[in-house]
């Protein structure tokens, strides 16, 4: 008898990524969310959660899609401190999309509770010049 092996491959159904965020200046966040997305015309909720301060909230963003191409990539402008302001540090994010605009105050609920893409963000702010700074 011959023995049968059967190798499943998961696919993931959301995109694993890395953000890089530099506090007080813009800047330009660049994603394939376009792969994952499932509903027409989408906006997309972020959610940032800071892995060092466990204690703190989690701060919704969402900013329109400027990309050109957005079959290809998608691309966001977050102005910090303007838009949001982050702290320093290691951050988990999370993206939610919705097929109608989200409106003030920011909630998950407004999405379709489904997460599309997550992964790590790393804030960086002015380099001291000193150990203290």
């Amino acid at each position: 008898m011959g023995l049968f092996l059967f190798i499943i491959i998961y696919k993931l159904s959301y995109n694993i990524g890395m953000i890089y965020i530099e506090q007080g200046v813009i800047n330009q966040i660049v994603l394939t969310l376009t792969e994952v997305t499932t509903v027409p015309t989408p906006h997309y909720l972020f959610a940032f959660t800071n892995e060092m301060n466990t204690t703190s909230s989690t701060q919704l963003f969402t900013t329109a899609d400027t990309s050109l191409y957005p079959e290809r990539y998608n691309l966001f402008v977050l102005n910090e401190p303007v838009d949001i302001t982050l702290l320093q540090g290691q951050f988990v994010y999370q993206i939610y999309q919705s097929s109608v605009p989200y409106v003030l105050p920011l909630t998950i609920a407004q999405s379709t509770g489904v997460v599309i893409e997550e992964g790590r963000m790393v804030v960086s702010g002015p380099v001291g010049t000193s150990i203290y700074d």
